[in-house]
């Protein structure tokens, strides 16, 4: 019995041992069970030298994830980095390959752009990246300037070495030797004088700063401005002289007029002709002297151009909408299409111009009434005619409150009502439509939905004719395209305008 008990603590023993082991397995190693976690990015280098998988990736110091893989693409290092869940890239920071110490690992260092652009999602790319010089590099670089020393020094050799060149340098400093001694002895000399003119240049020094202090502010701004008056000067004095050499030739209007005795005559004559309609103008002929000098007439010009003003204007306000969208009807197994001109002057409210291109057609329904007169029987005979094909349109206004909009007018070629109420900022719409109130039938309801995925495109689906005596009742599935098109509007605004 004891020698069991033993075997069992030996064997928590070793299972401690395992379980500590397995422990810290994941935490060096950095294990994750259920798999890395995080977005996956890109960045492209010019060369990844050093770099190797699973090396931290950091900001500002700190490991934010790790590289995942590495790999040639186009002849550039491709480089994916799988960031941890919690920290946002974003999309204008900047990437740098850097080594930890002077021969240490190297790893990535990301450089947070500002907060304000949007935020890197996976598999997209930091396009700011940085190679630094890698160790080869700058060996070349030193063996190349190690050159250039060797070069120098064997120059300097083949100057200096020799009895000639042992000659020439004792000259040198001999000469060195005499100028020293004539500076020395001009300075002993004149050694008051050049006393006396430092201290007035010290003194002279000291004013100046007491003037520059006192006046920084307009010392600053008449630099700026002489310099800026300087680069202007320049400038027109280069335009001048082009100016100069293009008249000399004989170039341009001056040019002309300078070396052409023909073409002053012609500028004289224009000028005659330009002071006779000036005449003419100031004492009130023709059009231009109508205007000038009738305030009544000048006055309904001012108005009619500021009536054209507001009308481009207004058209300018405008937005045109075209909507496209076909509806599957999975009854009848036929689809129907719509063509919608949405033209909007104010943001609530908004006209509605459509055509429906219905394959089932209008349904109307025929009683003919035949009295018999010997039984006193009377006959009714009840016809339904039905009109395929059929194009149909509509015409309606619209008012919007909020995220609810009221419609009205002609829906179908038949007059009706609708309501929209728009959800999570107008991406999905609820629609109710009722039209078609005909006495022989039950009203035309509609309902359906809308849901906007892209900024153009959108999905459909909804019943038609639900409350249908005639069968005509269907659920819809399909999809549309919407987009603005601004060229309606300058076609309107361009169109002719009759007059009476």
């Amino acid at each position: 019995m004891s020698n069991f008990g033993t075997e069992i603590k030996v064997g928590l023993f070793v299972l401690a041992g395992i379980i500590i082991l397995a422990y810290m397995s994941v935490k060096v190693g950095k294990f994750e069970i259920g798999g890395k976690k995080g977005y996956e990015i890109v960045a492209y280098f010019d060369s990844a030298s050093g770099l190797n998988i699973d090396v931290p990736v950091e900001i500002a110091g700190i490991e934010v994830g790790r590289i995942k893989n590495i790999a040639l693409e186009r002849g550039r290092a491709k480089v994916t980095m799988r960031i941890k869940p919690d920290i946002s890239v974003p999309s204008d920071s900047k990437a740098f390959i850097r080594t930890k110490g002077v021969m240490g690992d190297k790893f990535i260092e990301i450089l947070p752009g500002k907060p304000e652009f949007p935020s890197l999602k996976s598999g997209e790319r930091i396009v700011n990246t940085y190679t630094p010089t890698d160790i080869d590099q700058l060996l070349n670089r030193l063996g190349e300037v190690a050159l250039d020393i060797r070069k120098v020094s064997q120059s300097l050799g083949n100057v200096l070495g020799g009895k000639e060149g042992e000659v020439k340098m004792r000259q040198i400093l001999d000469n060195i030797n005499a100028a020293t001694a004539s500076l020395n002895r001009i300075i002993l000399d004149n050694e008051k004088r050049v006393n006396a003119l430092l201290a007035n240049f010290q003194e002279f020094s000291r004013d100046m700063k007491e003037v520059s202090d006192a006046n920084k502010e307009v010392i600053s701004e008449i630099v700026a401005n002489v310099r800026e008056t300087t680069i202007q000067l320049k400038d027109a004095i280069e335009s001048f002289n082009q100016i100069a050499q293009k008249i000399e030739r004989g170039e341009g209007t001056l040019g002309r007029l300078v070396h052409d005795t023909k073409t002053i005559e012609d500028l004289n004559a224009t000028l005659a002709s330009l002071k006779n309609v000036a005449e003419k103008i100031d004492s009130g002929k023709g059009t231009i002297g109508t205007l000038i000098n009738d305030e009544e007439v000048a006055e309904n010009l001012g108005e009619t151009l500021q009536g054209i003003n507001e009308y481009f204007t207004r058209t300018d306000a405008f937005k045109f909408d075209i909507d496209f969208r076909l509806e599957q009807l999975t009854r009848h197994h036929d689809t129907k299409t719509y063509l919608d001109l949405r033209i909007q002057p104010k943001a609530d409210k908004y006209y509605l111009l459509g055509l429906v291109s219905d394959p089932r057609g209008r349904v109307s329904v025929t009683d003919t009434v035949t009295t018999e007169t010997p039984g006193g029987g009377t006959t009714v005979t009840h016809e339904v005619k039905s009109e395929r094909d059929r194009l149909k349109f509509s015409a309606q206004i619209a008012k919007r409150y909020q995220d609810l909009v009221l419609r009205g007018g002609i829906i179908e070629s038949s007059g009706g009502v609708g309501l929209d109420y728009y959800l999570f900022d107008d991406r999905l719409k609820l629609t109710l439509e009722a039209f078609d109130f005909d006495i022989d039938r039950r009203a035309h309801l509609k309902a359906g939905i809308d849901l906007s995925f892209f900024k153009y495109l959108y999905l459909t689906a909804g019943y038609d004719d639900f409350i249908s005596d005639e069968g005509m009742s269907s659920f819809f599935f399909g999809g549309g395209l919407m987009f603005t098109d601004d060229d309606i509007k300058y076609l309107l605004t361009s169109a002719p305008v009759p007059t009476p």
